[in-house]
This record gives structure tokens, C-alpha cells and sequence, in this order.
């Protein structure tokens, strides 16, 4: 590669992670004119790994993410390769399971309220649910769309610190770190139409809807569902997460109203099969794919494992 060519590579790529339990992504996508992966790495997170760690959930996930930033590149997909020297000092985006985050939605704070005040609501609105856990959590406060709702968001402050150290020891500029809850709305929030909707992101062992109606959030919530191997192949979720909707239009008044499903990018083509059985089995429900950018070497019959990562740049 010329010295011009590492220049521009340098100045448009950056890398875009993501973190699970069972598994990371990392990414290189150069942010020129056309959107485009340039590399891309998947390691799983075998269950003696996690073991191995079981005082922190996620730090085998870390240790994972380390590995991939200090080997020479991963597969190349066109002649702009990234050597480990270059990709140690890009710019870099996390995106975190939501696994490892706890959700409410609060209503809106008056205007001009102080921020210490709306955090002092977040956190004691946590505390009733989970005690003095709260203690070592890293809260934030988001205003939703509409304004009159607040999404707080509960994470361990360990872990954002060990992320913030890894970066540090590889010279990457954290320009954000997201939850996935985030990222994945984000990046089909115009897709998302009067009415009701639920937003479902399917993960490894986990479901994670939120409930909306008219843009307006309803709820937020999440299970568990068992997992046929470890080889990364999801059970059938699909009773498990007809049965969390229900519930939930339930609790909100609305389970007679006509719902849309939006599906976030699913993490297997197993996965993709047990959404078409979902779909066949609640034909009162409209499901929907999420309909991203089209981004050069990005095939989504292909690179499910990098969904989560790749909902931080659509």
C-alpha cells in the first residue's frame, strides 16, 4: 500500500465492534462517498471461556475483541487491506449486547429540569427494581423521539471502563459505545409507521421487544430462551416471543389492535427460518424485515454474525 493509499485508509475506515456473550464481530468500513466493509472478523465465546470469567460476565468477550485488534487483518474483502499496525489506531465504535443492559421508560422530566435531578430519578426508578446493584452501574438518560418519555439505560461501570482502557492500550479513539436496543432503532427508526410496532432484536439465547404506538414507547422487555448447542443455533423462539408480545399488548390496553413486527437483522439463517414459522403462526400480525443502506460487501444471506455491529453504521 502507497503512503497516499494508508493515508486515505487511515482517514475514512474506522472499525465498529460488537459484544456478546457468546460471540464478537469487528469491522473495517471505510465512510467514503459509498459505504463500504473492508474487513470483517467473528470470533465465538466458547463456554470454557466463559467460565474461566464467571466473576465478570464479559470480560471473555473483552479478552475476544483484544485478540481480533492485535491479529494482521481479518477476511480482506477488496485490495484496501488494514495491517494490525494501522488497525490499532482507528477510530472505533462499540456496540453492546443487551444482555448486559437494563432498560425502563420513564415519563418526561419538565423542561429545564437539572440534569442531576433527572439522574437522581433514573437511578432511584432502578434501585426499586434491583437494589443496591445500582451502586456499581453506569446509568444514562435518553429523551425518546416524541418528548414525552424517557429511555434509561443501566450498565455495569466495569465493564465501560475496560472498554475504555482497551481502547487506550491500542491507541482507538471510542467515538461511541451503544447498546444494541439503540443502534438497532436507530438504524430503522423511518422504517417504523403509524400504529402499533414492535421492535425485535433476536440474540443468541435472548429476546428483546419494545412496544410503540404511534411513535409514542410503550414498554421494553426481554427473556431468556434456551439454546439447542453451543455452535450458536438459536431454539425456537418463536412461541417464546409470540407469548412476551401478547403480554405486553396485554399490560397496555392494546391487545386487540393490529400490530407490525419489525425484525432487526437476525444473527443465523436458523434464525430466519423461525421467524417465517412466527410469521405462519400469527397471521394477525404483519412482520416486517428491518430495510437497511445498502452497504458494498455486505451480504446479509451471509454476514449474519456481523448484524449487530452493522446496525451502528446503516
Amino acid at each position: 500500500m502507497s503512503p497516499l493509499s494508508r493515508f486515505k485508509s487511515q482517514y475514512f475506515t474506522q472499525q465498529v465492534a460488537s459484544l456478546s456473550a457468546d460471540a464478537v464481530a469487528l469491522l473495517r468500513v471505510n465512510n467514503g462517498f459509498t459505504k463500504r466493509l473492508l474487513e470483517k472478523q467473528h470470533v465465538l465465546v466458547t463456554e470454557n471461556q466463559q467460565g474461566a470469567n464467571n466473576a465478570q460476565p464479559w470480560a471473555s468477550a473483552l479478552q475476544a475483541l483484544e485478540n481480533l485488534l492485535t491479529q494482521s487483518g481479518g477476511e480482506s474483502l477488496n485490495a484496501l487491506s488494514i495491517n494490525a499496525k494501522l488497525a490499532s489506531n482507528l477510530p472505533i465504535m462499540l456496540v453492546l449486547s443487551n444482555q448486559w443492559f437494563r432498560y425502563k421508560i420513564i415519563p418526561a422530566m419538565p423542561a429545564f429540569s437539572p440534569a442531576e435531578k433527572v439522574m437522581a430519578v433514573a437511578t432511584h426508578c432502578f434501585r426499586e427494581s434491583y437494589g443496591d446493584s445500582v451502586d456499581s452501574w453506569m446509568i444514562r438518560v435518553n429523551p425518546l423521539p416524541h418528548g414525552d418519555s424517557l429511555l434509561i439505560s443501566a450498565v455495569d461501570a466495569e465493564l465501560i471502563a475496560a472498554i475504555e482502557m482497551l481502547c487506550k492500550k491500542h491507541q482507538c479513539k471510542l467515538k461511541s459505545i451503544q447498546p444494541y436496543l439503540m443502534s438497532g432503532f436507530n438504524a430503522m427508526r423511518h422504517q417504523l409507521g403509524a400504529g402499533l410496532s414492535c421492535l425485535v432484536q433476536v440474540e443468541t439465547g435472548r429476546l428483546t421487544i419494545a412496544l410503540m404506538r404511534d411513535g409514542n414507547w410503550q414498554s421494553i422487555t426481554a427473556t431468556t430462551v434456551a439454546n439447542v448447542s453451543a455452535k450458536d443455533i438459536s431454539a425456537d423462539w418463536s412461541e417464546d416471543l409470540a407469548a412476551l408480545i401478547s403480554r405486553e399488548m396485554l399490560l397496555s390496553g392494546l391487545q386487540n389492535a393490529q400490530a407490525n413486527i419489525y425484525f432487526c437483522a437476525l444473527p443465523s439463517l436458523q434464525d430466519e427460518k423461525i421467524k417465517q414459522l412466527f410469521k405462519q403462526n400469527n397471521p394477525a400480525w404483519q412482520v416486517l424485515s428491518a430495510d437497511h443502506k445498502a452497504i458494498a460487501g455486505y451480504i446479509p444471506s451471509q454476514d449474519q454474525p456481523y448484524a449487530m455491529a452493522l446496525s451502528a453504521v446503516f
